[in-house]
């Protein structure tokens, strides 16, 4: 079953503020980056599982995956019925573990 897509405006901010990031050092990357973002979330819309549950999440709803090909970037997201919400896309050196609260 393929869900709809609901990218929360936090996530898309941090699409942007990642790829004019990347696209300082290297402008083809952050494009790259983008399309990555993209595949990733399709991807999770057909198989919203294939990604690790958020172990400081009470609810057990939130999960996260890595960004194909940016193994650095994390995208958060979770499944409420027929809906794949993607909530954060971040560095996964940040520290993440209050961000759901």
């Amino acid at each position: 079953m393929t869900l709809f897509l609901d990218i929360l405006s936090q996530a898309r901010n941090d699409i942007m503020e990642i790829s004019r990031y990347i696209s300082e050092r290297n402008l083809s990357a952050a494009d790259r980056f983008v399309d990555a973002v993209d595949q990733t979330i399709q991807r999770l819309c057909d198989n919203p599982t294939i990604g690790e549950r958020l172990y400081s999440d009470p609810t057990g709803k939130i999960r996260l995956t890595l960004v194909s090909g940016f193994r650095n970037y994390l995208i958060f997201f979770r499944q409420e019925e027929t809906v794949l919400q993607v909530l954060r896309v971040l560095h996964g050196a940040r520290d993440f573990s209050n961000l759901f609260d």
